[in-house]
């Protein structure tokens, strides 16, 4: 019979075809062999493996004939198939199946996308064998959803493009994904995350920002090294929330850690080095919210005071940000509409000021009473609804855009509106005060230090380069139209 006319079952010595090698590096050894071995063993080789006649290579069942030379079957089936050029097929087996790695599934979708996706309209029809081997193949893409295999390619894509074809830390992203470490969802939310930092990196010059009035420096806020003892009169930040945000960094990532006791000490490195750069009479204002998780809250904003405290702050004020658009929260609870604004101090002497509230025009009474009297006062609930002092969104539409117009998308949608850092530093900040934000994020705090002017100076502290940039336009933009 004529090998390199049509197709047929034969039984052949293992040693008389050969290993696929192109296959060879799409899997590893699975983690069943063993299972997948004794199978072999007591019911044989059900499916005959697929073999180009003309080359004798293997087309479908590396494993299986590893697993016969192992073995010592005198005799396996083979079906032969008349392959004319390089086509690589990969074929069911009947046989207990192979436990498929993360990267083994990307690999098999790969070589499918490589070998059919250049033969687009071959007419597989014309030949049954082939035929089959194509409707079997379509069944084992189909196993994997679209999301899915969409999602994969994705991650791919993002650290190839980044790290090259073959690199270890995509091999390490699809082994957690296996392990249960992290998700498909989170891993494919940071390789996006990635690829945002990684056109951050090439769109930025690097370092930090400095014009004549802000500073901002590239790094965490953990050491401020840059700044002397007792020289900051305000400091006004909202650190990332814990288990709530993603905020485009690699690893050690704050707001990611696996309880929130860790959270709380990481963010005591922080303001431990607040303490120390501020001035006796200055304030630290600070944003932060809680979290619902495992059926109950987890009372971060309580074991922050408590953790402050600890450092040697005094709780001064708590004011209410009454949010208009509250994200959901699940279960029989309510949702939750308010986040604190906590203003801490250091001593009893500092600096406060309510005379510019005289001035304000707050008709409806959104964050003040009595501001036709001698002494206005604050209230407790800040609500922006209808804009405060200058807006009562977030600003970062057009931020965004703008982002875009240099190639880096932004997605920060946790910022808060301009009305929060502008009432707390005419609360508690002068002319010519040196301002900090610790978690400067796109500078909106940077922002209001510019409004008010009068000499007062910005200083942040921001390691991502995403935000970075975003600053940069932020600030830079402010800056050049009171040039103009």
């Amino acid at each position: 019979m004529n090998r390199n006319t049509q197709s047929y079952v034969e039984y052949v010595k293992p040693e008389s075809i050969f290993r696929n090698e192109e296959l060879g590096k799409v899997y590893n050894l699975p983690e069943n062999y063993q299972a997948i071995k004794e199978n072999i063993k007591e019911m044989g080789i059900i499916t005959p493996l697929i073999v180009n006649s003309n080359t004798m290579v293997i087309v479908s069942g590396n494993l299986r004939h590893a697993i016969c030379i192992e073995l010592s079957i005198p005799l396996i089936p083979v079906y032969f198939v008349d392959i004319q050029d390089d086509l690589q097929l990969v074929s069911l087996s009947s046989n207990l199946h192979r436990e498929k790695t993360t990267m083994e599934k990307y690999n098999e979708m790969k070589l499918y996308k490589t070998l059919f996706g250049i033969r687009k309209g071959h007419r597989t029809d014309l030949n049954p064998e082939l035929q089959k081997l194509k409707e079997e193949r379509d069944v084992i893409l189909s196993s994997i959803s679209k999301d899915t295999r969409n999602k994969l390619n994705s991650i791919a894509a993002t650290y190839e493009g980044i790290y090259g074809n073959s690199c270890e830390e995509l091999e390490k992203v699809f082994s957690n994904i296996d392990k249960g470490i992290i998700t498909l969802n989170k891993a494919y939310t940071k390789a996006n995350h990635l690829k945002v930092k990684s056109n951050c990196n090439q769109e930025l010059s690097g370092g930090d920002y400095v014009t004549a009035t802000s500073t901002i420096y590239n790094k965490s806020s953990v050491v401020l090294i840059e700044l002397e003892d007792g020289t900051i009169s305000v400091v006004c930040s909202s650190p990332p929330y814990w288990d709530m945000k993603f905020y485009q960094l690699d690893s050690n990532q704050l707001g990611q850690e696996p309880t929130v006791e860790e959270y709380i000490n990481n963010l005591k490195k922080h303001y431990l080095e607040v303490y120390r750069v501020l001035k006796n009479d200055g304030s630290v204002w600070v944003n932060i919210n809680d979290c619902c998780k495992d059926g109950e809250y987890q009372l971060v904003p309580q074991r922050f005071v408590l953790m402050m405290k600890s450092i040697g702050f005094m709780l001064n004020d708590e004011f209410q940000w009454l949010k208009q658009n509250p994200r959901p929260t699940g279960g029989k609870r309510s949702i939750r509409r308010h986040e604190p604004i906590f203003h801490f101090v250091k001593s009893k002497d500092f600096y406060y000021n309510e005379e510019w509230l005289k001035d304000c025009e707050d008709i409806n009474n959104s964050f003040s009473i009595g501001t036709t009297q001698v002494c206005p006062k604050l209230t407790s609930s800040l609500d922006f609804y209808a804009g405060v002092l200058k807006t009562g969104v977030a600003s970062t539409r057009e931020l965004k855009k703008k982002c875009e117009d240099r190639g880096v998308i932004l997605d920060h949608q946790a910022t808060f509106p301009l009305d929060v850092p502008m009432i707390c530093l005419k609360l508690t900040s002068r002319p010519y005060d040196r301002i900090l934000d610790n978690f400067n994020g796109t500078a909106m705090t940077g922002y209001a230090v510019l409004e008010l002017g009068e000499g007062r100076e910005y200083i942040g502290y921001e390691p991502s380069p995403e935000y970075m940039l975003a600053s940069e336009i932020r600030l830079s933009e402010y800056e050049l139209g009171q040039v103009a």
